[in-house]
């Protein structure tokens, strides 16, 4: 009898401990669907695993990807919570400033990036954290706080991956512009340009995709958010696909 209570006793410890949902999968596995765009089954396999500081941080990209950015942030937060000394710690706070800047929550994220730069242990992140605050400046029309981190970037991370965005946004020039259409057939965008350049000055931009050119239809160089928000929705009220940028 006690050696059955025995082995009871040691079975309901390993099934606290390891329960069987956790037993079936591995965070590999979480994230070869991560890796395929599976982003809901690496969901379902992370969540059955033990709550580590490496599968916190996985279930916050994942819910990045899925764009639940309040469930990404709850994930993200326990991670900075429970383990403020991983390996991850970093990567963790740069990647739940991310979820405030991609929900274009900006007061919120540019705290978070600042906090990112004046902080010693906060190392890797700091390139991206100046690329987040140059778009946000950029978002915003102040044109000399752009410039600022776009410069800083690439003067003290020149070998950042962030230094090629910082040059793409330092090139684009300080201006909104509103893009109405995008076409691999040049007639098309040519076509959309002499709809509008009676009324707006429009002009077309070549990217390339790949191989392939894409040709892109703008409207206007603004110096201020205000008016840009407003050619484009009376560009959108025309039935025109309107979106700002940067």
């Amino acid at each position: 009898m006690l050696k059955q209570i025995f082995i009871f006793y040691i079975v309901s410890l390993l099934f606290y401990f390891y329960p069987l949902n956790a037993m079936a999968y591995s965070l590999v596995e979480a994230q070869e669907d991560y890796l395929r765009g599976n982003y809901d089954s690496a969901i379902n396999k992370a969540q059955k695993l033990r709550e580590d500081a490496e599968n916190l941080y996985f279930l916050g990209l994942a819910y990045v990807k899925t764009g639940n950015y309040s469930k990404a942030r709850h994930y993200l937060n326990r991670l900075l919570q429970r383990f403020p000394y991983s390996d991850v710690y970093e990567k963790g706070f740069a990647k739940l400033a991310d979820t405030y800047f991609l929900e274009k929550k900006y007061h919120d994220a540019k705290r978070m990036y600042k906090q990112i730069l004046r902080e010693a242990r906060f190392k890797d992140a700091r390139p991206v954290a100046c690329l987040r605050l140059a778009q946000i400046a950029s978002r915003k029309g102040d044109w000399e706080e752009k410039d600022k981190y776009v410069n800083l970037i690439k003067s003290r991370y020149p070998k950042s991956p962030e230094v090629g965005f910082a040059q793409m946004l330092g090139e684009w020039g300080n201006y909104f512009a509103i893009q109405v259409g995008a076409f691999s057939e040049k007639n098309n965008a040519l076509s959309l340009k002499k709809q509008l350049e009676s009324k707006y000055q429009t002009y077309i931009t070549e990217d390339r995709d790949g191989q392939y050119p894409i040709y892109k239809v703008r409207v206007g160089k603004f110096k201020q958010r205000k008016q840009t928000e407003n050619v484009a929705r009376c560009l959108l009220e025309s039935g025109y696909p309107a979106k700002i940028y940067p």
